[in-house]
Order: structure tokens, then sequence, then C-alpha cells
């Protein structure tokens, strides 16, 4: 990487070149380094001088044209600078990119003239040749805080504008690559969530840290360090840490003998370094009885764990040996790794069908909070403190369902999180807006509820704001009378986004610092873009639905990481690792 240091381009830079240099010009090599732009190949005429490739920087603006790094490029004449532009689109001269080889070897003289990226003056090394300015290529992306990466098997430099820069060997930790792993980034509309590819989670005071499992290894990266452990079960539900750096993992097994008795869902402890402590398993009981326990783990919907000072809870969803499918929560108690016992069987919190699954701690309830995703009984967004149960957003079904799972699976909606801000709980979720028929129809869009987790019934003062949401739906999966609907009002619905042309896929969601950070896919004309939004504790809307960027991937069934006035995330698309941010004001 140390001969490609540069593609740079140069976005900053003022130029400090030694005494010895300026007193005379020097030979430049022409470079044969493959350059890729966000993906793409690109063509460039660079060349190598004193070991460092340098590229022209009108070259390197016009490619950047369009993404978040753009910039554009001025000549002052009047002070002989070179005045760099961020964030603006450039304003091409005419030649750039070109290929034109001469034979001559030309000659490479120090740039005398001073750089400036939006009136900050800049200092790095920069030629002057046959007329153009040269400079490498990672000061600029250091400058504009692009990524630049140097791969010696195929000779080639890969610059990416959505990912921030980081210096040579010091990327592990933001950029992790060959790892098999599926894509994190929902494109499309699922009746179903799923357990993510890549385990996101806050680590001390480090900031986020993520774990993935990849060749029956599992790899937990935190922003200091980075474990491996062997997978102890072949399925992995989530990962999460504690406040002295113990790592906690939730596994899984599918139980293919019909031992009802076997457990199949565990949660193991690891020390900050990776040494494992215990190992706790479960049956993954119900209220259902035995057929009820868990047979394969995180089926039809994901898994979600919360730390309060020595309890660790898990929602998951499952599929029982009845062949149904639910969700189901475990427990331990992390100092002595004994399970969380509840009174009975029918004191777990359980929800038919669901197809999501969330866990907070509440400092409102003092409490465990739970959300379910459920599409028969309840059918909607449902909200469990302690046993009491609740029903938040209600989903369309029609009469005469009669138990058709194409009609029943269908919920027209997606949930999106369950945090907490000074006001209240706070439901996400994407829906048609529609409580009858038309939802069929209808596009997905995003919407939140804010509300008292300790609400004895549901009723309109246990919300904050927003509007209802009337209509009627069937209550009944296995109708075949063609029933009459029942009338239905959900409170509190604080729409955020008004699609009809394009919806909202896969939204996940974050408190930071008492405002609501929420991410998702919209599908526009077939492609996704990456989209996000804050709202204020009461959900007033501070950031109005903003694209990231181009080139961004979301990490659709995990939720985001706050830390230090940031919102994080880790995605994974093509085998590769990334951690992205934005701030929040």
């Amino acid at each position: 990487m140390k001969r490609i240091v540069a593609l740079f381009l140069c976005l900053c830079l003022l130029v400090s070149i030694p005494a010895g240099m300026r007193a005379g010009a020097v030979n430049a090599v022409r470079s044969n380094s493959y350059v890729y732009i966000d993906g793409s190949s690109r063509p460039f005429t660079a060349y190598n001088i004193n070991g460092n490739n340098y590229f022209k920087l009108r070259d390197i603006a016009y490619v950047l044209n369009g993404t978040l790094k753009q910039f554009d490029v001025r000549w002052n004449s009047a002070t002989n600078s070179i005045e760099l532009l961020g964030g603006r689109q450039y304003t091409p001269v005419g030649g750039e990119c070109s290929t034109f080889y001469s034979y001559k070897r030309p000659v490479a003289k120090p740039t005398n003239s001073s750089v400036s990226l939006n009136g900050r003056k800049l200092a790095l090394t920069a030629y002057n040749i046959d007329g153009n300015n040269y400079f490498k290529l990672r000061d600029l992306g250091k400058a504009l805080n692009f990524s630049v990466e140097w791969n010696e098997a195929n000779q080639s430099i890969s610059v990416e504008s959505a990912y921030g820069y980081s210096e040579p060997g010091n990327n592990t930790y933001q950029i992790t690559r060959g790892a098999k792993v599926g894509d994190t980034s929902k494109r499309y509309i699922q009746n179903w969530a799923g357990v993510s590819e890549v385990q996101q989670f806050l680590y001390l005071n480090e900031g986020m840290a993520y774990a993935f499992e990849s060749q029956n290894t599992l790899y937990i990266v935190t922003p200091k360090k980075r474990l491996t452990t062997p997978m102890k079960y072949p399925l992995l539900g989530d990962v999460i840490s504690d406040s002295a750096g113990n790592f906690y993992v939730v596994w899984g097994d599918v139980n293919n003998s019909g031992n009802v008795s076997a457990q199949t869902i565990f949660i193991s402890k690891y020390t900050s370094s990776g040494a494992h402590v215990k190992t706790t398993g479960f049956v993954g009981e119900s209220k259902m009885g035995a057929t009820g326990n868990t047979r394969v783990p995180f089926d039809a919907g994901t898994c979600s764990s919360a730390l309060h000072g020595n309890v660790l809870m898990v929602n998951y969803g499952r599929e029982m040996y009845n062949g149904h499918q639910s969700n189901n929560v475990i427990g331990v108690k992390t100092d002595s790794m004994e399970p969380v016992s509840f009174r009975t069987p029918w004191d777990i919190p359980y929800c038919s069908h669901s197809f999501n699954q969330r866990v907070i701690w509440s400092n409102h309830a003092n409490a465990f909070l739970y959300a379910n995703h459920g599409d028969a009984y309840d059918r909607g967004f449902v909200t469990t403190n302690g046993s009491s149960e609740k029903t938040l957003f209600h989903f369309y079904l029609p009469s005469n369902a009669n138990y058709d799972m194409w009609i029943v699976n269908k919920t027209f909606a997606q949930l999106g999180g369950l945090l907490e801000t000074s006001k209240g709980a706070v439901l996400v979720g994407a829906s048609a807006k529609s409580l009858s028929g038309n939802a069929k129809t209808e596009k997905q869009n995003l919407f939140v509820q804010i509300f008292n987790p300790n609400a004895s019934s549901i009723s309109k003062s246990m919300f904050v704001g927003g509007q209802e949401r009337s209509g009627a739906t069937s209550f009944d999966i296995n109708d075949n009378q063609n029933s009459p609907l029942t009338p239905v009002t959900d409170y509190g619905v604080r729409w955020i986004t008004n699609y009809t042309g394009s919806e909202v896929i896969a939204p996940h969601s974050v408190a930071a610092n008492d405002k609501i950070v929420i991410l998702w896919n919209e599908m526009r004309s077939g492609s996704p873009v990456a989209m996000y939004t804050v709202l204020a504790n009461d959900g007033t809307i501070l950031k109005a639905p903003t694209p990231l960027g181009k080139f961004r991937h979301l990490n659709s069934y995990e939720d985001p990481i706050y830390f230090n006035g940031s919102v994080y995330w880790a995605s994974a698309s093509g085998g590769v690792i990334r951690v992205d941010s934005i701030k929040i004001n």
C-alpha cells in the first residue's frame, strides 16, 4: 500500500515540500496499478514518484462527483492557490480521466501553489507534471475522509466514498474482508424477519463492537481487539456484552430426534479475553406445554437480548415441536449463569406466529419490556410488560381466512424497534396506513407510537400525541363463515413518511441522547436507497427522511448502536463487513 498510497487526487493540500526537493525536479514513472472507485474500475493517468503513486487532482474530483465526498476545484491566480470546496458538485474543465500516453518521460516539479479545503490550508506533497497538479491519494483520503486501500495480491487501489479514512494496518475494526457471511441489507418486503449475519452491540466505553460466524468460527471484533472461538452450536442468535467486558452468546441447535425435552437454545458466557466461563441450556418451554418447546431456534424471526444489573433476557423466534411458530423468552443471572425462572409457563411472554422480536429494559416500567410482530394471536404489534399484554397496532385480516397461510402471514407491516425516551416507550414500525382491504395495495410507511408501558389498558391517554387509525379486521385466522369484521382503533400513531410510489423496507431504530433515530431502505424504481430520520423524544421530526448516500448498506435486522454523539452500524455486502456511522446533533 505504500507504493499505492497514492491515487490521491488532492483534496486539500498546501504542499509542504522539503527545501531540497524545491531545488530540482524528479523523474516520474507511469503507474500501472489498477484503480477501483466504489467498486468500479476507472482509467487514470498516474505516476510513481519516489515509490509513491500520484494522481491528478481533477481526475479524483471528477470520479467522486455525486458521492458523499464530492468536491469542486478552483484555481485562484491572484494568490497562486488551489481551492477545494468540500461537498460541492465538481465543475469539469475537460480532459478529466484522459489516458493519453506519451513516450516522453515526464518531469515532476514540486508544486509551489498552496492548497486549501473550505478555506483551511492543508500541507501535503504535490508535483506539477505537464501543467497539472498530482497528489498522493492517501493524503487526499485523509483530508476528505474517504477509504483508500491497497491490494497487494492484484496490485490495485480501492477508493470507497461511503467509508472513512483509516491508516494502513489500522482498519481491522472498520473493515473485515473475506468473511463468509451474507448481505445484511434487505431490499424487499418479507413477511418475517431473520437473524442478521452480523451482530452488533455496545462494548464498554470503546463504542460499537460486532460479531459474525464464518466457517464454523465465531469472530468478535471490538474497536481495540479481535477474538475468535469455535462455534459451540451451529446457529448464532445474538451477542452482547456487560459492563465488565464479558461477552454473552445466544446459540441454537435444531432437534430432529423428536425428544421434546432436549435443550436447543443456549446462552454462553465468555470473559473479555474470550475464555469460556459457562453455558446454560434451555428447552424453550412456554404455555403451549411440552410440544410447545423449541425445536428450531430463530425460525421466521430474529433474536434480541437486553441486560440489566445481573440479568440477561432474550426474546427470539422459533418453531415448536407442534409445527407452529412463536416467540420464546429465556434468561440467565449473569453472575451464576443460572436460568431466570418464571412463576408458571403462562408468565413467559408469548405471541403466536411472532415474526420479529425485541426486548429492552424499561426505566419507565422498571422491568423488561418485550415487543413482538404477531400475525395470529395476537395479530399486530404486541408489547408485554410482565404478564400484561397489549396490542398497540393492528394488522388487517379479511374474513374467511380459513387458516390459509398465504393470507394470514401477510400483515402489511414490519416491526422497526422498541426503545425508550424520557417521554415513554417507543414502538417503531412500518405499515400500510389503512386498516382495511386497501392495505393489500398500499405501500408501507414509517410510524412511531410513544406510550406509557405501565398503562393498565389500551386507551388514547396512554399515548403521547399522534393520531387515531381506525378500521375493521377479522380476529379469527380460522374463520370460514365469512364472519363480520370487528371495528378497531389504534391510538397515538405518528406517520413519519407518506410514500405512494416507494415504501419503507426493514426499519430499525435506536435511542440517541433522548432522540429517536430510524434507518431503513426505500425501494425506488427497483433499487434500494438507504435512508434515516431523527425524531425528538416526543416523535416530532427533527430531521426529515434523508438518504444516507451512495453505496451505503444497512444491517436490517439489528438495531444500530448510539455512542458518543453518533449512530453506528456494521453491514455486510459481498463478504466485506464495514462499520459506518452518522453524526447526531
